[in-house]
């Protein structure tokens, strides 16, 4: 019997594959603010070359895979992805992940706080969730890890030309550029003013030379000059190695810049909050908050911040 027109190219075509996921914007307290981060909730059965054209071909910045835990002591597992490649540990793509994760069920509450175990790698990490009294979720922290202070870049010409600012900019500051590594390797780069950091106009061939040269992914501007006056320091980051352009806020960026800022002198005393503005020079402004027990040893940093819903839909590839 001769198959109707067309049957025979149905049968070949490859099975497609609905997926699920949430828009979450962190570090913000209102949709389409902060770093938004794609939460696919239920990534069973994805291999990583799926998961890859996933967040390639829909152009998200960075997604976030739930799959099941290889660890009895967590209740999930991510897998963080910018465009180009999966990374070992996204502190933004953490905290939108367990926000969404979060708000499928209930959670104990302790004293306005409940706390999620979730596998990155082969690390288990323990998420703070803080809650109103309706249980709200009102903020969400993770520990950042452990500061190491890799090294220091003499080098402030081709740093400052890589970034279209004078090196005297850099200099007058009397701070060090370092390079510091709390999960991600990231080059901290200080700057005098306000108007200097928001004047930076990275040349994206030349920063990635610089960041390959000294072994970092990123590189973060900052000054103690801020927009809001309640704020401590206004934060810009680059991550051309990851495809990343500009980041509009970055828990663990933001994280090395405050082991470091204890490590300088610019902060002293021995438990504080650090409130970093970032993302406003892109349209997304952004807050986030750090604790900081510089009397702990390692020095503890939990970095958070609030988190919105913006987006909720469905992939079919």
């Amino acid at each position: 019997m001769r198959d109707r027109p067309g049957a025979a190219a149905q049968r070949r075509r490859p099975c497609v594959r609905k997926v699920h996921f949430i828009q979450a914007d962190v570090f913000s307290d209102s949709p389409f603010g902060g770093n938004p981060v794609v939460v696919v909730p239920d990534a069973r059965g994805m291999t990583a070359d799926e998961m890859q054209a996933l967040v390639r071909g829909m152009s998200f910045a960075e997604t976030a895979f739930v799959v099941p835990p290889s660890r009895p002591d967590a209740a999930f597992a991510l897998r963080c992805f910018t465009p180009t490649t999966e990374v070992a540990y996204s502190g933004h793509q953490l905290l939108g992940a367990t926000f969404v994760m979060a708000g499928r069920g209930p959670l104990p509450l302790a004293d306005g706080r409940s706390q999620v175990m979730v596998q990155i790698a082969d690390d288990v990490v323990p998420v703070t969730i803080g809650h109103g009294p309706d249980g709200r979720i009102l903020r969400v922290a993770a520990l950042d890890q452990p500061a190491q202070f890799v090294r220091v870049v003499d080098d402030f010409s081709t740093t400052a030309a890589a970034l279209s600012t004078d090196p005297l900019e850099i200099l007058h500051t009397g701070l060090p550029i370092q390079v510091v590594q709390t999960g991600l390797s990231c080059l901290i780069v200080p700057m005098r003013s306000l108007r200097t950091v928001r004047a930076v106009m990275p040349m994206r061939q030349a920063l990635d030379a610089v960041l390959q040269d000294v072994g970092a992914v990123c590189a973060l501007v900052f000054t103690t000059e801020t927009l809001a006056a309640r704020n401590d320091v206004h934060v810009r980051v680059f991550a051309p190695p990851l495809g990343v352009d500009e980041d509009p806020a970055t828990g663990s960026a933001n994280g090395a810049l405050a082991a470091y800022l204890w490590r300088h002198g610019v902060k002293t005393a021995p438990r504080a909050r650090l409130r970093c503005e970032q993302g406003s020079e892109i349209g997304r402004p952004s807050v986030v908050e750090i604790e900081v027990d510089a009397a702990a040893q390692p020095m503890s940093i939990l970095v958070g911040g609030r988190v919105a819903r913006s987006v909720e839909g469905s992939v079919f590839f």
